[in-house]
Protein backbone atom coordinates (compact mmCIF):
# COMPACT_ATOMS: atom_id res chain seq x y z
CA UNK A 1 0.00 0.00 0.00
CA UNK A 2 2.63 2.20 0.96
CA UNK A 3 4.66 1.92 -2.36
CA UNK A 4 1.72 2.48 -4.03
CA UNK A 5 0.56 5.55 -2.34
CA UNK A 6 4.51 7.29 -3.43
CA UNK A 7 3.33 5.99 -7.03
CA UNK A 8 0.53 7.92 -7.04
CA UNK A 9 2.71 10.96 -5.61
CA UNK A 10 4.91 10.63 -8.69
CA UNK A 11 2.22 10.79 -11.00
CA UNK A 12 0.41 13.75 -9.60
CA UNK A 13 3.99 15.31 -10.19
CA UNK A 14 3.84 13.80 -13.86
CA UNK A 15 0.66 15.38 -14.61
CA UNK A 16 1.84 18.99 -13.23
CA UNK A 17 5.25 18.40 -15.17
CA UNK A 18 4.08 17.67 -18.48
CA UNK A 19 1.40 20.64 -18.33
CA UNK A 20 4.40 23.04 -17.16
CA UNK A 21 5.79 22.83 -20.90
CA UNK A 22 3.01 23.42 -22.57
CA UNK A 23 3.00 27.01 -21.89
CA UNK A 24 4.69 29.20 -23.43
CA UNK A 25 5.20 32.26 -20.65
CA UNK A 26 7.97 31.84 -17.95
CA UNK A 27 5.37 32.26 -15.27
CA UNK A 28 3.11 29.73 -16.29
CA UNK A 29 5.78 27.15 -16.55
CA UNK A 30 7.42 27.89 -13.10
CA UNK A 31 4.78 27.43 -11.53
CA UNK A 32 3.45 23.82 -12.71
CA UNK A 33 7.29 23.24 -12.69
CA UNK A 34 7.78 23.84 -9.06
CA UNK A 35 4.43 21.86 -7.88
CA UNK A 36 5.70 18.95 -9.91
CA UNK A 37 9.23 19.58 -7.96
CA UNK A 38 7.47 19.66 -4.91
CA UNK A 39 5.33 16.34 -5.38
CA UNK A 40 8.58 14.57 -6.11
CA UNK A 41 10.06 15.92 -3.16
CA UNK A 42 7.85 14.61 -1.31
CA UNK A 43 7.95 11.26 -3.14
CA UNK A 44 11.76 11.25 -2.97
CA UNK A 45 11.44 11.73 1.64
CA UNK A 46 9.30 9.20 1.69
CA UNK A 47 10.99 6.94 -0.57
CA UNK A 48 14.37 7.61 1.77
CA UNK A 49 15.89 9.21 -1.73
CA UNK A 50 17.61 12.21 0.08
CA UNK A 51 19.60 13.43 -2.83
CA UNK A 52 17.20 13.61 -5.02
CA UNK A 53 14.62 15.10 -2.20
CA UNK A 54 16.83 17.78 -1.47
CA UNK A 55 17.88 18.81 -5.05
CA UNK A 56 13.92 19.20 -5.73
CA UNK A 57 13.98 21.33 -2.07
CA UNK A 58 16.52 23.74 -3.33
CA UNK A 59 14.82 23.21 -7.17
CA UNK A 60 11.20 24.87 -5.57
CA UNK A 61 12.90 27.35 -3.72
CA UNK A 62 15.02 28.35 -6.60
CA UNK A 63 11.79 28.17 -9.38
CA UNK A 64 10.11 30.67 -6.55
CA UNK A 65 12.62 33.20 -6.97
CA UNK A 66 13.36 33.21 -10.25
CA UNK A 67 10.03 33.24 -11.22
CA UNK A 68 9.41 36.45 -9.02
CA UNK A 69 12.38 38.36 -10.64
CA UNK A 70 11.23 37.75 -14.02
CA UNK A 71 7.80 38.84 -13.31
CA UNK A 72 9.08 42.46 -11.83
CA UNK A 73 11.66 42.39 -14.66
CA UNK A 74 15.20 41.83 -12.86
CA UNK A 75 18.40 39.92 -13.97
CA UNK A 76 18.37 36.09 -12.48
CA UNK A 77 22.53 36.09 -13.10
CA UNK A 78 23.63 36.20 -9.92
CA UNK A 79 21.09 33.98 -8.15
CA UNK A 80 21.68 31.27 -10.92
CA UNK A 81 25.53 31.50 -9.27
CA UNK A 82 23.84 30.89 -6.28
CA UNK A 83 21.73 28.43 -6.55
CA UNK A 84 24.13 26.38 -8.96
CA UNK A 85 26.83 26.97 -5.62
CA UNK A 86 24.02 25.58 -2.99
CA UNK A 87 23.05 22.65 -5.49
CA UNK A 88 27.02 21.66 -4.86
CA UNK A 89 27.26 22.24 -1.65
CA UNK A 90 24.26 20.76 -0.05
CA UNK A 91 24.67 17.79 -2.58
CA UNK A 92 27.64 16.77 -1.66
CA UNK A 93 26.55 17.57 2.16
CA UNK A 94 23.44 15.16 1.60
CA UNK A 95 25.13 12.25 -0.18
CA UNK A 96 27.93 12.15 2.79
CA UNK A 97 24.65 12.22 5.69
CA UNK A 98 22.27 10.01 4.03
CA UNK A 99 25.19 7.65 2.17
CA UNK A 100 23.77 4.22 3.99
CA UNK A 101 20.38 4.91 2.74
CA UNK A 102 21.18 5.50 -1.14
CA UNK A 103 23.77 2.55 -0.95
CA UNK A 104 20.36 0.52 0.32
CA UNK A 105 18.40 1.72 -1.93
CA UNK A 106 20.84 1.07 -5.46
CA UNK A 107 21.42 -2.59 -4.20
CA UNK A 108 18.86 -4.08 -6.63
CA UNK A 109 20.74 -2.99 -9.18
CA UNK A 110 23.92 -3.06 -8.28
CA UNK A 111 24.33 -6.66 -6.82
CA UNK A 112 27.09 -6.44 -4.31
CA UNK A 113 27.81 -3.58 -1.42
CA UNK A 114 30.86 -2.53 -3.62
CA UNK A 115 29.50 -2.11 -6.52
CA UNK A 116 26.51 -0.42 -5.01
CA UNK A 117 28.71 2.19 -3.84
CA UNK A 118 29.66 2.94 -7.32
CA UNK A 119 26.43 2.96 -8.25
CA UNK A 120 25.36 5.43 -5.36
CA UNK A 121 27.92 7.70 -6.42
CA UNK A 122 27.10 7.87 -9.84
CA UNK A 123 23.62 8.39 -9.61
CA UNK A 124 24.32 11.36 -7.17
CA UNK A 125 26.47 13.01 -9.11
CA UNK A 126 24.39 13.08 -12.34
CA UNK A 127 21.37 14.15 -10.08
CA UNK A 128 23.51 17.19 -8.83
CA UNK A 129 24.71 17.80 -12.57
CA UNK A 130 20.83 17.36 -13.85
CA UNK A 131 19.35 20.06 -10.98
CA UNK A 132 22.58 22.40 -12.44
CA UNK A 133 21.59 22.28 -15.75
CA UNK A 134 17.88 23.06 -14.96
CA UNK A 135 19.29 25.85 -12.56
CA UNK A 136 20.74 27.26 -15.67
CA UNK A 137 17.28 26.84 -17.57
CA UNK A 138 14.74 28.25 -14.92
CA UNK A 139 17.11 31.42 -14.97
CA UNK A 140 16.30 32.07 -18.90
CA UNK A 141 13.38 34.11 -19.50
CA UNK A 142 12.89 32.80 -22.67
CA UNK A 143 10.49 29.21 -23.53
CA UNK A 144 12.03 27.87 -25.73
CA UNK A 145 15.37 28.11 -24.18
CA UNK A 146 13.68 26.52 -20.82
CA UNK A 147 12.48 23.83 -23.10
CA UNK A 148 15.74 22.92 -24.54
CA UNK A 149 17.72 23.25 -21.98
CA UNK A 150 15.69 20.47 -19.78
CA UNK A 151 16.65 18.13 -22.43
CA UNK A 152 19.61 16.69 -20.67
CA UNK A 153 18.19 17.73 -17.38
CA UNK A 154 15.38 14.99 -18.01
CA UNK A 155 17.69 12.46 -19.74
CA UNK A 156 19.65 12.74 -15.85
CA UNK A 157 16.93 12.58 -13.76
CA UNK A 158 15.70 9.27 -15.59
CA UNK A 159 18.85 7.59 -14.16
CA UNK A 160 18.30 8.47 -10.99
CA UNK A 161 14.52 7.68 -11.31
CA UNK A 162 15.69 4.35 -12.11
CA UNK A 163 18.61 3.37 -9.93
CA UNK A 164 16.07 4.32 -6.84
CA UNK A 165 13.03 2.65 -8.20
CA UNK A 166 11.31 5.46 -8.82
CA UNK A 167 9.07 4.27 -11.51
CA UNK A 168 6.74 7.42 -11.89
CA UNK A 169 10.16 9.36 -11.62
CA UNK A 170 11.55 7.80 -14.89
CA UNK A 171 7.95 8.29 -16.21
CA UNK A 172 7.58 11.60 -15.50
CA UNK A 173 11.14 12.46 -17.28
CA UNK A 174 10.67 10.63 -20.32
CA UNK A 175 6.77 12.04 -20.92
CA UNK A 176 8.54 15.35 -19.89
CA UNK A 177 10.79 14.71 -23.36
CA UNK A 178 8.07 14.19 -25.29
CA UNK A 179 5.78 16.51 -24.14
CA UNK A 180 8.87 19.21 -24.72
CA UNK A 181 9.60 18.37 -28.36
CA UNK A 182 5.73 18.71 -28.97
CA UNK A 183 5.46 22.04 -27.35
CA UNK A 184 9.31 22.62 -29.50
CA UNK A 185 6.54 21.87 -32.63
CA UNK A 186 3.65 23.89 -31.58
CA UNK A 187 5.49 26.65 -30.59
CA UNK A 188 8.06 26.70 -33.67
CA UNK A 189 5.74 29.00 -36.23
CA UNK A 190 5.46 31.24 -33.18
CA UNK A 191 8.62 31.86 -33.08
CA UNK A 192 9.71 31.48 -36.78
CA UNK A 193 7.57 34.48 -37.23
CA UNK A 194 8.70 36.36 -34.21
CA UNK A 195 12.61 36.19 -35.85
CA UNK A 196 11.51 37.38 -39.27
CA UNK A 197 9.77 40.42 -37.64
CA UNK A 198 12.93 41.19 -35.81
CA UNK A 199 14.86 40.71 -38.67
CA UNK A 200 12.48 43.32 -40.38
CA UNK A 201 12.99 46.06 -37.68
Amino acid sequence: MFEIVLQIIGFIGIALSLISVQFNTHGKIMLFKTSSSFMFCLQYLLMGAYTGMVMDMIGTVRNIVFAYNVKKGRSNKWFIVFFALLTVIIGVTTLVLTWSSLVERVMWLAGSPESALVVAVIVSIISVIAKLLSTVAYGFKNAHAIRMTNLPTCSGWIIYNFAVLSIAGVINEALSIISIIIAEIRFKPQRYRKLKNDETK
